[in-house]
């Protein structure tokens, strides 16, 4: 028998707004400041990626002057994790060149511990799944800023597109971290729906996003996705074999408004997934109508879903 029954709210699941109910728990700590994160998906295959790993770190380090490699981890399927310290060294690239890595981190650090994560993770068993790829901060090692930051970001994705075969791409400034984008955080989407995907949809939807060949075939060529991106304040560029799509403004000045305007103009290819329910820091999201909207007053027990 659960004592607090009677005090629980009753209450579909994807009608409670957990995220409230997170930050309003007694003892959590202040939402972390939002950083700049880039989300990737990469039509290579593992041995591919080896061959430009030491490349791919080297790009990601010049993004932070001060920054070096201090520690690599693996994971390949049916074996345990493991590690060495510094950039990538033999082990991990043979891990890579027997396309059997689940999971992979590069971390670079600054004299002051702060870091950089370029994070890998894969299906290696799924031959239709791109790689999922990842850089972001931990404690703001972007000394440039956020603005100059994400301008950087997205600019070395326009010069890397084909050299990493880029299906798709983003820049946002958000609290999610390393691997799953703020959107796969929101709708729960793990990397086996993501992943076989990203071809013809994209991660989310923010403040600029690389689309490619799949995806403006949704909007029935290039024409027609440059009108509807005009019409919604967006602008198009090429990169490489696709395009970005971006606010023209700072990603600071990326208001809700800009946001909602960018999940409209996305929507044709955006994966089709229901919310459910997300419970943690705030997310750069745009709320499906009737979800997350039914608060717990602070100190009352965790609500019964239903």
């Amino acid at each position: 028998m659960d004592p607090l029954h009677d005090r629980r709210q009753e209450m579909p699941q994807a009608e409670f707004d957990a995220v409230h109910y997170f930050v309003h728990e007694p003892g959590r700590a202040p939402a972390p400041p939002p950083q700049p994160a880039l989300y990737l998906a990469a039509a290579l295959t593992q041995p591919a990626l080896a061959d430009r790993l030491d490349a791919l770190v080297a790009d990601v380090g010049a993004l932070a002057p001060g920054c070096t490699p201090v520690a690599t981890g693996w994971a390949s399927a049916g074996e345990a994790p493991a590690g060495s310290p510094g950039g990538p060294g033999a082990r991990a690239h043979a891990a890579l060149r027997a396309g059997r890595v689940e999971m992979l981190q590069v971390s670079l650090a600054d004299e002051l511990g702060r870091r950089i994560v370029l994070s890998l993770e894969a299906l290696p068993d799924d031959p239709h799944a791109c790689l999922g790829l990842s850089v972001t901060g931990e404690d703001d090692p972007w000394s440039a800023g956020p603005d100059a930051t994400a301008e950087a970001l997205l600019t070395l994705v326009a010069a890397r597109q084909r050299e990493w075969s880029l299906t798709t791409a983003a820049v946002t400034l958000d609290r999610a971290g390393a691997d799953r984008t703020p959107w796969e955080l929101w709708y729960s989407a793990p990397n086996t729906v993501v992943l076989p995907a990203v071809a013809d949809h994209v991660r989310g939807y923010y403040w600029a996003n690389l689309l490619t060949e799949g995806h403006v075939a949704a909007y029935g060529g290039i024409g027609e996705l440059r009108a509807r991106a005009a019409a919604a304040g967006m602008t198009v560029h090429p990169a490489g074999d696709g395009v970005v799509v971006r606010d023209p403004g700072p990603v600071t000045g990326f208001g809700d408004d800009r946001l909602a305007a960018m999940k409209e103009l996305l929507a044709p290819v955006l994966i089709d997934r229901p919310y459910l329910s997300y419970q943690g820091y705030p997310l750069r999201i745009v709320k499906d109508p009737g979800t997350a909207f039914r608060r717990v007053p602070p100190g009352d027990p965790f609500p019964r879903v239903v």
